[in-house]
């Protein structure tokens, strides 16, 4: 039969964000990502599986299915891969409405099961303490979600529903139940659940749940609604509501902490060096109150790192739990922080206080599909991408939140983040046999251990779609990082000024570009290194010098200013302050051509790049910021392992 006289069904689950991105914890981010694609696939298999003799009757276009069609492929793994958007290929516009009618119903009946088990387990027994708390549990539960469906068929020359799911998009459901009360910690436009106003009745109920659970689930102060809920205890019921064809990855489940995901490098470093000081260490930070929470995660290092991960930071013992209700705190809090130091002083080096959160996604899936001339055969690309995914981010000591179609979520220590990202935008576009059309944009976002992630979140998507995707051309890299109250610089360009271009032999060569990891290394972590051309000292007074060229102070991150005045006075003014600074004796024998070469990268890095639209890149000469040097020279201090003031 002709693919103009099938009808299809495009499903989509939502809201995605909403429910994943509000997290306080890794673990908060891994369930609600896991949780939203298996509930995806329950939908999906449903759909597929739509006849009364569990045949597979619909054919899903989007995504590809293969040998999987009709199966829940999700218990075999920790790692979310579905999509919250399938599209399935009927005979009749009847069975395509049987389909979205049975996907709908799979959809609430396992959400409701997982929902009902965490509430009949953990919040039932302390309901009796709170102020309606079933009543506020099963309006949150029953109205979450929003699913919507179109169905038709495909319009001429078209494989998908594209344009009719792009207009459903604009007809949103609201929910007009308005929130009443005190609102979630996590999500706020959700009352919490004890029903109360009165914060001392509020904090009894949490009280009395904090204590079936224990503070790593409950942290003192939250108040939490159904939803926040249910991912935060999801992790617990796993084995319960999923059964034994949950694989042991799954049911063993145990996500690291951003602060021990930033210490990771640093201490598989001390197996070389001051390994039997870090065990001592490791036993005083245990006596003192701090957990094996991390037991699993450190597993391929040692019993001895499997501590929380902020007992290896000494600004984080002055703040942290241990000792907190002894009568001799300062001297516990004092002893921790000298025998750290002493670690410190035996491995000649510091854990990085940072981490990195990459997010990445394909880019123009409507060429992509346009230049393959079937869905099915982008499907299949991404398949062979995101089998991929997982391998390449642990090669870099990362853990894989999400992998699926052209998505890519994941969390990893700071000193390999721009190397996964390289590697997984090159292997996106292998996946697809190297065509031009495929490729991948991404953002990363360096964050110190301690903000809050649910922002971290939040900056990762702002960089992806609206620097990497819309400013920047797509095929692109964005980064940011966040440092004391928020954001403090954010760099993009295409990934041919990143890592340079593609040669006849496969390599990767500059071709114009100096590859980013070539000019961090010109870069100083302090004052202290005089011998670099890019020190603090001379970044500071050339800084001076450039902003007295813009009308009025570059203060936002990511933001360009204007100059007026040509590159060849920009590299003069460089070249000035570079022969003024103390580098000076290592220059007195170059050319002007050679100290041209030396600061031409450093003014390169002060444009803003784009990509057209026929994908030639280039940089605006007019536009100038000073965040290139501060992204440059963070990621020079990530690969030294060396902060000013360092926490």
């Amino acid at each position: 039969m002709d693919n103009s006289t099938k009808s299809h069904l495009s499903f989509t689950i939502g809201p995605v964000q909403g429910f994943v991105s509000q997290a306080r914890r890794t673990r908060d981010l891994w369930a609600g990502s896991w949780l939203l694609s298996h509930l995806a696939e329950v939908a999906l298999a449903s759909a597929e599986n739509c006849n009364a003799q569990g045949q597979c009757e619909g054919k899903a276009v989007i995504p590809f299915r293969g040998d999987d069609a009709g199966k829940i492929t999700s218990l075999g793994t920790a790692i979310g891969g579905m999509p919250n958007r399938f599209e399935l290929e009927f005979d009749s516009e009847e069975q395509a409405k049987q389909a979205a009618i049975k996907a709908t119903e799979a959809f609430n009946k396992r959400w409701s099961e997982v929902a009902e088990l965490v509430y009949q387990k953990y919040v039932a027994p302390v309901e009796g303490e709170g102020n309606g708390t079933r009543d506020i549990w099963k309006r949150q539960v029953d109205n979450f979600w929003e699913i919507s469906w179109v169905i038709g068929t495909p319009e001429e020359e078209a494989n998908t529903l594209t344009s009719l799911t792009a207009a459903r998009k604009n007809i949103r459901n609201v929910n007009t139940t308005e929130e009443e009360g005190i609102k979630c910690s996590l999500m706020g436009s959700w009352q919490e659940l004890s029903g109360y106003t009165n914060s001392n009745q509020q904090k009894e109920f949490w009280n009395s749940l904090r204590k079936r659970l224990g503070t790593l689930d409950i942290k003192e102060g939250e108040r939490l609604c159904a939803i926040a809920l249910v991912k935060r205890l999801f992790p617990r019921i796993i084995e319960e509501v999923l059964g034994e064809k949950a694989s042991k990855e799954l049911r063993q489940v145990s996500w690291p902490s951003t602060a021990f995901i930033a210490a990771l490098p640093w201490l598989k470093s001390l197996k070389e060096k001051a390994l039997d000081k870090a065990k001592s260490y490791s036993g005083l930070a245990k006596q003192a109150g701090y957990q094996q929470s991390e037991r699993e995660a450190a597993r391929q290092i040692g019993e001895w790192a499997g501590i929380d991960g902020p007992a290896w930071f000494t600004s984080a013992i002055q703040q942290d739990e241990p000792g907190r209700e002894k009568e001799n705190r300062d001297e516990i809090v004092n002893n921790l922080r000298q025998k750290l130091k002493d670690l410190y002083d035996e491995a000649d080096s510091k854990p990085v206080p940072y981490y990195a959160l990459l997010l990445m996604d394909g880019d123009s899936m409507g060429k992509l599909v346009s230049s393959l001339g079937d869905p099915a055969k982008v499907s299949e690309g991404l398949n062979r991408f995101a089998d991929q995914v997982d391998d390449i981010v642990k090669k870099y000591d990362g853990r894989t939140i999400y992998a699926g179609g052209d998505d890519v979520l994941a969390i990893l220590p700071a000193q390999g983040a721009l190397k996964a990202a390289d590697d997984l935008s090159k292997k996106y576009n292998e996946s697809f046999g190297g065509i031009e059309q495929a490729t991948l944009s991404g953002a990363i976002i360096y964050a110190h251990w301690k903000y809050p992630l649910r922002q971290v979140l939040e900056t990762a998507h702002h960089l992806l779609d609206d620097i990497a995707k819309e400013r920047t051309g797509r095929d692109s890299l964005a980064i940011g990082i966040i440092q004391g109250s928020g954001l403090q610089a954010v760099w993009s360009a295409p990934w041919l000024a990143v890592r340079g271009k593609k040669n006849e032999q496969g390599e990767y060569s500059s071709d114009g570009f100096e590859r980013l990891d070539t000019i961090i290394d010109r870069f100083g972590t302090s004052s202290n290194d005089e011998k670099l051309e890019f020190n603090a000292s001379y970044l500071y007074h050339l800084r001076e010098q450039y902003s007295k060229l813009f009308a009025k102070p570059i203060e936002t991150p990511g933001e360009f200013g204007q100059v007026d005045i040509g590159e060849d006075l920009l590299v003069a003014i460089a070249n000035s302050e570079l022969f003024r600074s103390a580098t000076i004796r290592d220059l007195k024998d170059k050319s002007d051509k050679d100290i041209n070469e030396l600061v031409t990268p450093l003014i390169a890095l002060s444009h803003q790049w784009t990509r057209d639209e026929n994908r030639n890149v280039k940089p605006d000469k007019k536009s100038f910021s000073f965040d290139g040097w501060r992204v440059a020279r963070f990621l020079k201090q990530v690969k030294e392992g060396k902060f000013d003031g360092h926490e």
